[in-house]
This record gives structure tokens, sequence and C-alpha cells, in this order.
């Protein structure tokens, strides 16, 4: 596990970031990542914007093989990134959060509940709007 939280977190942002969609792969097929959500949750606080969006991406591939509320467990130290300074960060989650509803529909009131407490006026009028369009996009989807 050590090998593979080191490869995400790598100084190459590029290197870790194809090594993350790797993972995102592997996990459409099979469940091989799933004893890891707890680890990837480890990442949700790292002061590196792009490594606690790739842990809470690769959470949310694990959606499809979760179980027992394996998700829910984390859900709300992953809320805490859509209220993140980075506005980036909001969008990359927001997106993942597609494939939760998808594959965890039971978890839609508690994912809805979290998005409407995204405050979009603190960021900046050229990234508001899209932030607004990501949410919508995904309270249609929960619909």
């Amino acid at each position: 596990m050590d090998d593979i939280i080191s490869k995400l977190k790598d100084k190459d942002e590029r290197v870790a970031y194809e090594y993350a969609k790797m993972i995102g792969a592997e996990s459409a097929e099979s469940d091989k990542y799933l004893k890891y959500v707890h680890d990837f949750s480890n990442m949700l606080e790292d002061s590196n914007s792009y490594v606690r969006a790739r842990a809470f991406f690769l959470i949310c591939n694990q959606a499809r093989w979760a179980n027992d509320g394996q998700i829910m467990e984390v859900f709300e130290r992953m809320s805490s990134l859509l209220y993140d300074s980075k506005p980036t960060v909001v969008r990359q989650c927001l997106g993942a959060l597609h494939e939760v509803i998808l594959y965890r529909p039971e978890m839609a009131d508690v994912i809805s509940e979290a998005v409407g407490r995204i405050d979009v006026n603190k960021y900046k009028d050229s990234m508001s709007p899209l932030i607004r369009r990501d949410i919508e996009a995904l309270v249609a989807l929960i619909r």
C-alpha cells in the first residue's frame, strides 16, 4: 500500500495522474482497490490539492464494488473537498460523484445535502457559473 500511495503522491504530477487513471481503469474491471478506500481517504487532507482530488476520485471509483456502507463511512471526510478553496478541486469532485450516484443511489440524500451547502459565490466570476453548472448536472442525475 505504501508503494501505491507514494506513486499517487509522486512529485511529478503527470506520473501521479497517470497512475491514478490506471487505478481508475482497473477499478472499473474489478474490486482490487476497494480494500484501500480508507487509505485513499487519508489522502483527502493532503496539502497538495491534486492529491486531495485524486483521493476523492479513487474513492468514488470504488462505489460500484462497495457494500456495507464503505463509501458512506468516509463521505464526511470526502465532502470537505466540495468546499475546497480551489475551484478546480470542487469541479473534479462534483464530476467524480456521478459514479457514486450511479452505483450507490442510497447515498443520494447525503450527497444532495452536501452539494446544497456549496457556496459558489466564494469563487471567481469565471469559475462560479461552471461550478453551478456542475452542481445542476449532479442534482439532475440524483433526480
